[in-house]
């Protein structure tokens, strides 16, 4: 009786994680078929543009593959998704992130079957939490070049950090790919770690772009950020 009862859990308990699984597939297809509608496709007819923007995906898809952990399923690696949000906006943002996850399953780093976990939470969830960043600066904070690159960019960062390991693990654990034993012995204990050069590198290469590229980074607006 015991073990019939114990089966039938079990098989409760796969039909639910594999239904959970499903759920994100179809929510991560659903996210990239309207970052594709929204995304403006005109500025890809400049091939200055066209550089900028798979540039961008290589670089970071090179900082990505500089990653390490202590549990396989828990990759700790830096993101760079709030510069490629404050330079070309959440669509677009979203597109690279796919680009980005996809490769790490191409070159055979990433699990196919996590694709979605990281997609939605080191790909969608920083880019929203970045943009989240730039809107409350700019509704709530005065219009100063420094605002924009502390807040937006320096803490935008640790903030899209913070985010995506925490709904990285919330979604690992309900699927059941790794245990709060393993999350409490990886993510947390070196979270802080992790959030401050993050910060550090967006916030940096946000610096250069304003000073030497300001084209390239339309989010900073000289109407705005320097002639108030």
């Amino acid at each position: 009786m015991g073990q019939g009862s114990g089966t039938k859990e079990q098989f409760i308990y796969c039909e639910n994680s594999m239904s959970f699984k499903i759920f994100l597939y179809i929510l991560s297809v659903t996210i990239v078929a309207a970052a594709l509608v929204q995304a403006p496709w005109r500025q890809f007819r400049e091939s200055d543009f066209q550089h900028v923007f798979f540039g961008s995906c290589v670089a970071v898809f090179f900082l990505w593959l500089m990653r390490a952990g202590v549990v396989p399923a828990l990759p700790i690696h830096l993101l760079c998704l709030t510069t490629m949000t404050l330079m070309f906006g959440v669509p677009l943002a979203v597109v690279a992130a796919t680009i980005l996850t996809t490769s790490m399953c191409l070159a055979g780093i990433e699990e196919w079957h996590a694709l979605p976990v990281s997609f939605l939470a080191l790909g969608v969830v920083p880019v929203l939490a970045s943009w989240t960043m730039l809107q409350a600066s700019q509704r709530f904070l005065p219009p100063n070049p420094f605002i924009y690159i502390f807040v937006a960019a320096f803490f935008g960062a640790a903030v899209s950090m913070l985010a995506a390991i925490t709904v990285n693990s919330a979604l690992l654990v309900v699927s059941s790919q790794v245990t709060l034993g393993q999350l409490k012995d990886s993510y947390l204990l070196i979270l802080p770690l992790i959030m401050f050069p993050e910060a550090f590198i967006n916030g940096l290469v946000v610096t250069g772009l304003v000073v030497f590229k300001p084209v390239w980074i339309p989010s900073f607006d000289d109407r705005r950020y320097l002639r108030g």
